[in-house]
This record gives structure tokens, C-alpha cells and sequence, in this order.
């Protein structure tokens, strides 16, 4: 970190350069003898960190104060829209990357596009949050917050079970072998585990493993493929775990409120789970782990990008200094939340300061290079919702086995959803 008299006249070196393109982007500026306060929205999903981050722009920015606001995540789409709508919006927000298309569409977010393309680190940004902040190709957001699924393994378990307990699966075979083993273990022991009623944990730990195997439920574009060959492959691959026993019983009806609990209890073999998991397991200091990519039906790897994106929210009143914040953010704002043992999304910040905390969170920064998000105007319909085609179809394939029908009906739900949202 740098000293707070350096980063003061740094900050005044930004300001210049953002008075000075602030006409390119649309933005007006205007001198402020008083310390300017900006209203910074977050979701809920942040709590445990983000007020800590407007504290250290404070301490180091004290002619701009950014107030954070934490909104809980069921109510974020709401109170964000109703208060664009209403001219009450918060100055920046940190947003759900998956949330970005549905805000951009609604005009929502100021465009970034001029700013973005001078960034010097441009090419150091999470590619897939990136994509994510785009619309009709201009650029909306920007990566703010990172997040990662990778396999985690049980080493102790794997030993036990007569595993290498220094080598993570590299296939759906290789973790379904595994698994066996550990559940034969008896008692309370399982080889795997899943949130089986929860959209969103599902998109994040098991879309990997059809992205990696080669297939996909939407397009570039948005448009559904459900019934994809390989999507099949991932959903034979959890529905064999499932009716061989391998995966608790209360995996069926868990909406998330578990997700990888059974794992930190040390009664489960494997689990999907992200970069902030490592942090949960330093509780539990006895669960020797080892982390993995989530591969694919016969090798490969697989990754849901997850995180934030931030965005200045359209018609502020502090232009300026909502820029100036949102400089602070990419650049020494990531530095920052490395401390943290949050992934920075910027590649060279991770390098520099998130990995050398723990050999293990390379997996999860190398992740970032290949981990894809879904792209839709209507995810939450999508996939979120509690009634889903993405939900159903899991359900329906996963614990009634009945495959190819659940992929049929996901996809006749879907097209329907994609056509009513335009």
C-alpha cells in the first residue's frame, strides 16, 4: 500500500485528468471548497467488507467522502430501479456482474465506454465481467469485485479412503471414483455435495462442469440452449451421484442455505464452492484441502466468473468524484481488497498481492482468465427464480432422472422468457 501522502497527490492528479475528459463522457464538473459526500450502493452479499472499503477511500480522500449504503440482495433489483426511476439513486453502485445487461437496457448507468478505453491495464480486467458490462457494445460497468468456483477436495478423506490425497479429480469419472470411495467409508460420510434447489448456487458451481464438457443452456446472445448434448452429460454425471448415494439427502430440497457446510463439517469428500470459501475453511484449520478447476466430462476445466461490477449511476450529481472513486477502485481500491482475501480483478494485482497469501488462490486468479458468466437481459427469470427452467430441469434431471424431458421443458420455458423480456 502506498503512504496517504502519496496517494493524496495522486488522487489530485486524477482529479486533473477526469476534469479533463469528464466533457468526453458527458460529464459536467464544478469546483467544491467542502468535502463532497457520494452515495455508494452496495448488495447485501458484501457486508462483511465493503463498509471497510469506503472507510480507506475516507481516510485517504478527505475532500470526498463516499457514504455506503448496503442493500440486501432480494431487494437490490428493486430499490435500485425505483430509485433510478425516481431521481433518488445512489452516486456508483456495486452491482451483481449477471444484473449489468438488465440495468444498461434500462438506462440505468452512465456509458463508460471513453473512460474504459484509456485504461492502460484494460487488458488486465476480468474478461468476463467485462463482457458482462457491455450493451449494444458500448461499456456500462466495470469489474469491481471477483469471485471464482473451483473444486475443493478433502485431502484427510481422500487418504482415508485409500485416495491420493495430493491429486484433485480431473474428470466427471475421476470424481465420481472418488466419490464412491469416501461414501463407503459408512456413517456419515459422503463423497459429494450440491445445493440441489438453489438456481444460483447451481449456475455458479455445476455450469462449470457443462461449460468445460463443451456445452452451454444460453448463447452469446442470450438465446436458450437447454437441450445442448453436453448439458445432458453434466446433468447423467450429478444425477448418477445422486442415485448411487453419494450426495447427502438433504441435498435435494437445500435452496443454499447449506451449500458447502457439509464440506467444513468434514463429512463430505468434494464440493464446489469459490474464493471466499478458503476464508470460511481458516475456522476450521483441521480440514486439509487442496483446491482444482471443475472439469469436464473428460478433462478441461470450467469456472463461473462471479463478483460486482461497479457503475456510475446515470445523471449524478458528483461526476467528478464519483470518477474519482471509481479511479481508486480499479487501482489501488483492489490493493485493498486483497488484504482482504477478496480476489482482485485486475490479473497483475492478483499476481502481486492475492496470491502470495496462500498457494491455493492461484487456482481461483487463474480461473478468472477462463471463467464465463451468462449473458441475458432476463437472468433472473432465467435462472435465479426460484421456478426457473434453470431450476426445474436441475431438479427434475438430477433427482427424478427423467433427462431429456427436463431439458425439453427448460427449454420451452426459456424461449418463452426470452421472447416476453424483448
Amino acid at each position: 500500500m502506498q503512504k496517504t501522502n502519496k496517494i493524496r497527490v495522486g488522487t489530485a492528479a486524477v482529479l486533473a485528468v477526469v476534469l479533463g475528459v469528464s466533457s468526453l463522457i458527458g460529464f459536467s464538473s464544478s469546483a467544491n471548497a467542502a468535502p463532497v459526500t457520494i452515495n455508494f450502493w452496495s448488495r447485501g452479499a458484501q457486508a462483511d467488507f465493503i463498509a471497510s472499503v469506503g472507510a480507506e477511500f475516507n481516510k485517504i480522500n478527505p475532500n470526498i467522502q463516499v457514504k455506503v449504503t448496503t442493500i440486501p440482495d432480494a431487494e437490490f433489483v428493486q430499490k435500485l430501479s425505483t430509485a433510478s426511476q425516481s431521481g433518488s439513486a445512489p452516486d456508483i453502485t456495486s452491482v451483481d456482474l449477471i444484473l449489468v445487461p438488465y440495468f444498461a437496457k434500462n438506462g440505468v448507468f452512465e456509458d463508460l465506454t471513453s473512460y474504459t478505453n484509456g485504461l492502460s491495464f484494460k487488458s488486465k480486467l476480468s474478461p468476463a465481467h467485462m463482457a458482462l458490462g457491455l450493451y449494444n457494445k458500448k461499456q456500462y460497468a466495470l469489474p469491481f469485485t471477483a469471485e471464482a468456483s473451483v473444486l475443493f477436495w478433502n485431502k484427510d478423506l481422500f487418504k482415508k479412503a485409500g485416495l491420493d490425497p495430493n491429486k484433485g479429480p480431473k474428470t466427471f469419472a475421476e470424481i465420481e471414483a472418488a466419490a464412491k470411495a469416501i461414501t463407503a467409508l459408512g456413517g456419515d460420510y459422503k463423497g459429494f455435495y450440491f445445493s440441489g434447489a438453489c438456481g444460483g448456487c447451481n449456475i455458479f458451481t455445476f455450469a462449470p462442469l457443462m461449460w468445460a464438457s463443451g456445452g452451454d443452456i444460453l448463447t452469446a446472445a442470450g438465446q436458450p440452449t437447454f437441450t445442448d448434448k453436453n448439458v445432458a452429460k453434466a446433468l447423467s454425471f450429478y444425477n448418477r451421484l445422486w442415485s448411487k448415494g453419494y450426495v447427502a439427502k438433504s441435498a435435494k430440497t437445500d435452496n443454499g442455505a447449506s451449500f458447502a457446510a457439509p464440506f467444513a463439517a468434514g463429512k463430505t469428500g468434494m464440493v464446489g464452492a469459490g474464493a471466499f470459501f478458503v476464508g470460511s475453511l481458516k475456522a476450521n484449520p483441521e480440514i486439509n484441502y487442496g483446491v482444482t478447476p471443475l472439469p469436464g466430462a473428460t478433462g478441461g476445466k470450467g469456472s463461473f466468473a462471479g463478483g460486482d461490477n461497479i457503475a456510475i449511476l446515470k445523471g449524478t450529481k458528483n461526476p467528478v468524484e464519483a470518477k474519482i472513486f471509481l479511479d481508486w477502485a480499479l487501482n489501488a481500491g483492489q490493493k485493498f481488497i486483497a488484504t482482504k482475501a477478496i480476489l482482485p480483478i485486475r490479473s497483475d494485482i492478483a499476481a502481486s498481492d492475492y496470491v502470495p497469501q496462500d498457494p491455493r488462490y492461484k487456482v481461483m486468479a487463474d480461473a478468472m482468465a477462463y471463467g464465463k458468466t451468462p449473458y441475458s437481459v432476463a437472468y433472473t427469470p432465467l435462472i435465479a427464480d426460484g421456478q426457473s427452467p434453470w431450476v426445474k430441469m436441475l431438479q427434475s434431471a438430477i433427482f427424478d432422472g427423467k433427462i431429456a424431458a427436463a431439458q425439453a421443458a427448460a427449454q420451452k420455458q426459456a424461449l418463452a422468457i426470452v421472447k416476453k423480456q424483448g
